[in-house]
């Protein structure tokens, strides 16, 4: 399967075929997805936690989230307000995320194992009215500015004298006769937060409109075991949410940390039909032992993002898929999915772009519009509009122009079939595991050691880890310090292990700059991995 391509060669414009929509976008994604939920029957599983051991009926979840939207009702709750939600997959997750839709309340969902800096600086973008966390990350929400007028629920590893998500669930005598909220704004309302990568410095607040969100299908139908790893924070984890609410089926959750052999696991244990995994992910998975025909034959589709997946990989997975399709996906938070590839050809693309999306790339130094095989930075619309950064003007008006193109950041060029292809980013920004994080983060850190007199972070890929951080350091005269020393002290100062130094450390004279001081990472690179 292709996506047919069309290109204006006089306005040098690519453009993905229009589709009929589904849903209609001046609905809310909460009244859809509770008329759906509500039209299954009540006791055909809807979500099972593979940690927690419990089931919830259609019925349930859908009752369970009518049930909390009444109380954000209680609460006041606007659709000019936020909801914040930092949690990991646990059993009523889901309902509060549908109970925010049929509010037409916004949710904003952040990473729970981002640093406490990170979590403070995102809620004072939105200063949400209401937070849902897990037990374990209480201290860390509590403990933000803007959560100190907020309403705080516990979702699971509750604590004493804290509010939990079990106080909104008690019966209601008006449940049976809930109405939705109609959308205020129309199909461009926000109705959800994500995290930015925080490459350029801290993360921001990405709108995700109600039409964005009713986009979001066309993989799964009201059989499908659906199955992610990642929480609503992440493409793939909102992706599961929207499928299993609006178009039906069973989503499997869980808790437990990621392992390719958990994952194995899961999928045989629950037939899954549809998963969706990073692209280390796919690696790790298709060297393992039981990764066989037998093993895979209920897969249907594997929806893979997050960053390069080796060629071998791809033609590895794809040989053991029997009914299933493997699409390696491109796009960002901004825009959603733009590109996509569904076969072994031209693997080293990111193949063609989507129904209802356009391109154009642009000269770095001109901006003049360019056309096939012509390397500039590329740009982006959806039929969606894009709201922009929640509360920042100033950083919406740099990647969003008034015709609604946005800047990717990425350098690239479109062959002559039409296929899409990647080769750099304007801005530093690399991936482990399918997390993004910036060398100057790091390089800041390594700066505050006393015996260091400049530094330079770089990458090395590797085809489980993808981007592996490595640094050029500059020491003074005379210390004692070893790399050991530099690798310790990132580890201890920055929480995140895709932000750790997992290449090492190179120890130089001095940091290659060009002539306005900028430093040349590619020649650090070469210079270091040569010398070793």
């Amino acid at each position: 399967m292709e996506f047919p391509v069309v290109f204006d060669e006089e306005e040098k414009i690519w453009s993905g075929l229009k589709r009929k929509r589904i849903f209609n976008s001046s609905t809310s994604v909460g009244e859809i997805a509770l008329y759906m939920m509500r039209s299954k029957p009540p006791t055909a599983p809807c979500q099972i936690s593979d940690s927690e051991h419990t089931t919830l009926t259609f019925e349930s979840a859908s009752t369970y989230a009518v049930r909390i939207a009444q109380h954000f009702k209680t609460l006041e709750l606007s659709q000019d307000d936020v909801v914040s939600i930092v949690a990991t997959n646990t059993t009523f997750l889901m309902p509060v995320i549908v109970a925010c839709w049929l509010n037409c309340t916004p949710f904003q969902a952040i990473y729970p194992l981002h640093a406490e800096n990170i979590v403070h600086h995102l809620l004072n973008i939105t200063k949400p009215k209401i937070i849902f966390c897990d037990g374990l990350y209480y201290e860390k929400v509590k403990n933000c500015e803007s959560a100190l007028n907020a309403k705080i629920f516990t979702l699971c590893n509750h604590l004493t004298d804290v509010p939990k998500v079990e106080d909104l669930l008690e019966p209601t005598m008006t449940e049976h006769f809930f109405q939705p909220a109609t959308l205020k704004y129309g199909p461009d309302q926000t109705m959800g937060l994500f995290c930015s990568s925080g490459t350029t410095g801290l993360p921001k607040a990405v709108c995700i409109s109600n039409d964005q969100m009713l986009k979001t299908h066309g993989f799964t139908n009201g059989t499908t075991v659906m199955f992610s790893f990642s929480t609503p924070d992440w493409t793939t984890g909102l992706f599961s949410v929207l499928y299993n609410t609006l178009t039906g089926g069973i989503r499997i959750i869980t808790t437990k940390p990621y392992s390719p052999e958990y994952l194995m696991e899961i999928i045989i244990k629950y037939e899954v039909n549809f998963v969706g995994i990073g692209a280390f992910q796919a690696t790790e998975i298709s060297i393992l032992p039981n990764f066989t025909k037998e093993n895979l034959k209920s897969l249907r589709f594997i929806f893979m993002a997050g960053g390069h997946c080796p060629i071998s990989t791809l033609e590895r997975v794809r040989a053991q898929l029997t009914h299933g399709m493997l699409i390696n996906g491109y796009g960002t938070t901004e825009c959603g999915g733009l590109a996509g590839n569904m076969k072994n050809y031209k693997n080293n693309s990111v193949a063609r772009i989507l129904p209802e999306i356009q391109t154009k790339i642009l000269d770095q130094q001109t901006g003049e519009k360019l056309a096939h095989n012509q390397v500039g930075e590329i740009y982006m619309r959806t039929s969606s509009k894009w709201s922009g950064y929640y509360g920042d003007v100033k950083a919406t008006e740099a990647v969003l122009d008034v015709d609604g193109w946005v800047r990717t950041g990425d350098l690239g060029y479109m062959d002559e079939e039409n296929y899409l292809y990647l080769l750099d980013r304007c801005k530093d920004i690399f991936k482990y595991k399918g997390r993004q994080y910036s060398p100057h983060e790091i390089e800041e850190t390594i700066q505050e050691l006393s015996d260091v007199l400049d530094a330079c972070v770089f990458a090395v890929y590797d085809d489980e880890f993808n981007d592996l951080a490595a640094a050029a350091v500059v020491k003074k005269p005379g210390s004692n310090l070893t790399e050991d020393d530099v690798v310790k002290y990132v580890k201890q100062h920055q929480e995140n292990e895709w932000k750790h130094l997992n290449y090492g450390v190179f120890f130089v004279d001095e940091i290659s700059r060009n002539a306005n001081g900028k430093v040349l990472r590619n020649k650090m690179k070469e210079y270091c991995l040569s010398s070793k």
